[in-house]
């Protein structure tokens, strides 16, 4: 008899404490500060109030910003209303140092001596200058709007279909009279695995996961949407672009944590 009693009584606190323990969690989430309140209480720099250029390609309808020509959203006509980038979060990631699909990280330094000086189009927000488009460019732009005064570069980049594929081109020209040597290169690659304050419906409906192969000129980004059903988005190299490393972008302030892992760049230097 002692022992059915004591048995009974685990079994009672064990569920006494499941229901304390759901509680708490609950009160905890409904306390807790957004995890985009430092992020919020910065200005919007990337100017989404000057509308869209939008593209349609035979694999995606492409939404770029006309202010940075960076991606606003990008979807597969084979599902349509589905957005493998953050889109969704485009106001509250329009802020400096928030990176998007078609942004640039390099650093360089002269004559292959001193320091390197690092430079973003991330970093301070400010509006690129269209490039006259024809043939398979679709949309191009000169960025020196939004990278520091006095840069020894020119860089341009295109967005282009080539053979019915997209493909994200940039082009890099030293203006100096004497060399510049290139020690980083990454083309941050934003996709949407951010799944805070979502419930498990939303994720699988909206969020996607990455895959990586750092293969270098064999390398590739496969992007999957999270119920791993639906089309699949490809990212490989075009010309001499090898995948050498696969780094995260620790300076973007989106919140990390449990339900974001964090944005990474493609590496060919």
């Amino acid at each position: 008899m002692f022992l059915k009693n004591k048995k009974a009584l685990k079994n009672t606190v064990g569920i006494v404490f499941l229901s304390v323990f759901v509680l708490a969690q609950s009160v905890a989430k409904a306390q807790a500060p957004s995890p985009w309140k430092k992020i919020d209480e910065k200005p919007a720099t990337l100017n989404i109030k000057e509308g869209f250029i939008n593209i349609n390609t035979p694999a995606f309808q492409l939404k770029l910003l006309k202010s940075s020509q960076t991606v606003a959203s990008l979807e597969s006509v084979l599902a349509k209303g589905f957005d493998f980038t953050p889109g969704e979060l485009l106001e509250k990631r329009s802020r400096d140092g928030l990176y998007h699909l078609g942004d640039l990280n390099l650093s360089y330094r002269a004559n292959g001596a001193g320091d390197w000086t690092k430079i973003s189009t991330a970093s301070k927000r400010g509006d690129v200058a269209a490039v006259t488009t024809g043939g398979s460019v679709l949309a191009a732009a000169n960025l020196a709007g939004t990278l520091p005064a006095g840069l020894p570069l020119e860089i341009i980049r295109y967005w282009e279909l080539i053979n019915g594929e997209l493909v994200l081109r940039f082009k890099l020209t030293n203006k100096s009279s004497q060399p510049i040597e290139l020690g980083a290169l990454g083309i941050p690659v934003i996709f949407n695995n951010v799944m805070m304050e979502k419930t498990l419906e939303q994720t699988h409906a909206e969020n996607v996961f990455y895959d990586p192969y750092v293969g270098k000129d064999a390398g590739y980004l496969q992007v999957t949407k999270l119920t791993g059903k639906g089309p699949v988005l490809l990212a490989v190299p075009y010309g001499k672009t090898p995948f050498e490393a696969y780094r995260p972008l620790l300076d973007d302030p989106t919140p990390r944590g449990i339900t974001f892992e964090g944005f990474y760049e493609w590496m060919p230097l």
